[in-house]
């Protein structure tokens, strides 16, 4: 039997297969929601999508908005289209295979006005003491690497590529990796206005820069 996942306003089906979202991550959309300017009509990246809902969300509270969804995982590509066709919004999503930005094609270059994404950024040590409901969401979805970091590298990395000048790239981090993040955005020396958002129980969860 299919998970279902409450997210903010919405219902979705997860197959059992795609990342389980969690109440952390609807400040990620509020967050997106508030910093796109009224009737905006731009292009909106979503890397890792799993079920669709960050991508779905976005397109019911910004109706004008396009939307590429990434996601490395069949299954949850499914669930996503699934879940897009169940509100309505399938024909604003297009929904890529892609490992990160590996799936984009030339056209997306200079292309994109958001990037939003909350990738996998559980640490090895951390791995361990994850609670159980926790560990029946994919290992690809959580595991970040040694220091659960790595995807942020690539991400930071690939971004400005694909982003508009002035294009705002949108992340949810870990509850230890503010400091980290931070510091790998000024050293790309592609970003500036880097702010942190914390979420409901005071922990920095969101971290915002803008395109150089």
């Amino acid at each position: 039997m299919s998970r279902v996942a409450y997210f903010l306003d919405f219902e979705f089906d997860t197959e059992n297969a795609a990342f389980y979202p969690r109440p952390e991550t609807e400040l990620l959309v509020e967050k997106a929601v508030g910093f796109l300017p009224e009737r905006f009509s731009g292009n909106i990246l979503d890397i890792g999508t799993g079920c669709g809902n960050i991508a779905i969300s976005l397109t019911k509270y910004i109706p004008s908005c396009r939307i590429t969804a990434l996601d490395i995982s069949d299954t949850a590509l499914r669930a996503a289209r699934q879940n897009a066709a169940k509100y309505g919004t399938a024909d604003r999503i297009e929904f890529v295979r892609s490992d990160l930005f590996e799936g984009l094609c030339e056209k997306y270059v200079d292309f994109f006005d958001l990037i939003v994404t909350n990738p996998p950024y559980v640490s090895r040590s951390d791995f361990t003491s994850l609670p159980m409901g926790v560990k029946d969401d994919p290992y690809i979805a959580l595991y970040g690497g040694p220091d659960g970091t790595d995807c942020y590298r690539k991400i930071i990395g690939n971004a400005p590529h694909f982003l508009k000048k002035n294009g705002i790239l949108l992340m949810e981090i870990g509850y230890n990796q503010s400091e980290s993040v931070r510091g790998m955005l000024v050293e790309s020396g592609s970003f500036f206005e880097i702010v942190t958002y914390k979420d409901y129980s005071g922990i920095e969860r969101i971290i915002k820069a803008r395109r150089i």
